[in-house]
């Protein structure tokens, strides 16, 4: 039962990191509010879990313009609804 609850749960924060990272490719650019208030929010949850994840991957990619600290995110979500069941 409560495997089954966080199992959602982790699902729905997934969703989540997913609609952020979409989002924060054409929010630059939008002048649409929604889409903009509904990208602050989404940031307002994943930020704090993305910038620890952040910190550590900086040294591997200060180079590189991409941020793959969601990848990463995505990753240990899915391998902890799966040690959930």
């Amino acid at each position: 039962m409560i495997a089954s609850i966080l199992g959602q749960l982790i699902h729905l924060y997934s969703l989540i990191v997913f609609v952020n990272v979409i989002l924060s490719w054409v929010v630059h650019t939008s002048h649409n509010m929604m889409v903009r208030r509904v990208h602050s929010a989404t940031s307002q949850l994943v930020d704090p879990v993305l910038d620890p994840i952040r910190r550590v991957m900086s040294p591997i990619t200060q180079n590189i313009k991409l941020d793959f600290s969601p990848f990463i995110l995505l990753i240990l979500l899915d391998q902890v609804s799966r040690m959930l069941g």
